[in-house]
């Protein structure tokens, strides 16, 4: 079933563009199968309260799906290309976001940019993580990386899995026990509220130690 995000405010107000001092760091956020969800932009918000500046770029123009099956097959109806030019046409528009995070389907999208681009220096990938050769070349020492996964998770291929955390060595690996593939989407029938509180809390710990690093890089002059 089809159904489309309403066009009313999130849960969590947004507060307005932070200052250059107060940014803590620029993140392209990539939905799931279902859409950008209602729950998704009010997530989007609350990072935005806390000082970062957030850009979600939609790839399905709106739509949003009930069922899992029906956006997985949305997305192969648009195509991995459409879907990877998305992500490239988002990161030209906001060239100085520094930070990838993926959901689901989104985490092709942010993977591919943390491989692709020199400034990326930071990508959380939340229900999926993919071999980086399968997305065209190899993962980049520099860019910090967190994987968030429920256990087991159908979608995610444990082959995918250590491929990625043998050229990211470094990576931060979360598995969540016995919770579904989304239980970080509210507005999916995965929803945990106590998987979700700790995920958001680990991300929340990874994006600040991603800014505290570029305020002292800026801080030399570098």
């Amino acid at each position: 079933m089809l159904v489309r995000t309403p066009l009313r405010a999130s849960r969590v107000a947004p507060r307005g563009e932070p200052s250059e001092t107060e940014r803590m760091a620029e993140i392209l956020l990539f939905h799931h199968a279902y859409g950008l969800t209602e729950s998704l932009r009010a997530y989007a918000d609350r990072l935005r309260a806390e000082g970062h500046l957030v850009h979600s770029p939609d790839a399905y123009a709106g739509l949003c799906f009930a069922r899992l099956d029906d956006g997985v097959q949305h997305a192969q109806d648009i195509g991995h290309d459409a879907l990877a030019d998305v992500a490239h046409r988002a990161a030209r528009q906001h060239r100085s976001a520094t930070v990838v995070m993926g959901f689901g389907l989104g985490a092709m999208q942010a993977q591919l940019l943390a491989q692709d681009l020199p400034r990326i220096r930071g990508c959380v990938l939340m229900g999926g993580a993919l071999a980086p050769r399968s997305l065209g070349s190899d993962w980049r020492p520099s860019v910090q990386l967190e994987v968030h996964l429920a256990e087991p998770d159908e979608w995610v291929e444990e082959e995918s899995l250590q491929a990625l955390r043998y050229h990211a060595p470094h990576a931060r690996v979360f598995r969540y026990a016995n919770r579904g593939h989304l239980f970080a989407e509210r507005d999916c029938r995965d929803w945990d509220g106590d998987a979700a509180d700790l995920f958001e809390e680990r991300v929340d710990e990874f994006l600040a130690g991603i800014a505290s690093a570029d305020h002292a890089v800026a801080a030399r002059g570098l």
